[in-house]
């Protein structure tokens, strides 16, 4: 994918979240992740220790909180896959 396609991707997602979903903010806790995608707090915490779904953790707490970033569930959504980490291991694999 060029990244012309990819910027114009990027401003389509954002005109759409303007429409679709603008009280949640970028990054998302666990909370509003699971209001985001209308599931449970526990099945987001099963998917981020599954590592099926995209999330950081911040290094300011024990543990480091979650944080979801909203474009990247949105994209991880769309793409259908359910191993972030395992797109990621054969991205890598390919450029060895």
């Amino acid at each position: 994918m060029t990244d012309e396609v990819s910027e114009l991707i990027f401003k389509k997602l954002d005109q759409l979240e303007k429409r679709i979903k603008p009280e949640f903010p970028n990054w998302l806790s666990v909370k509003q992740c699971a209001k985001y995608l209308g599931l449970s707090e526990s099945t987001i915490r099963k998917l981020v220790t599954s590592g099926d779904i995209p999330f950081r953790r911040l290094p300011t707490t024990e543990g480091g909180a979650i944080r979801f970033n909203r474009k990247q569930v949105d994209l991880w959504l769309l793409s259908g896959e359910l191993k972030p980490k395992a797109r990621a291991r054969a991205t890598f694999l390919e450029l060895l």
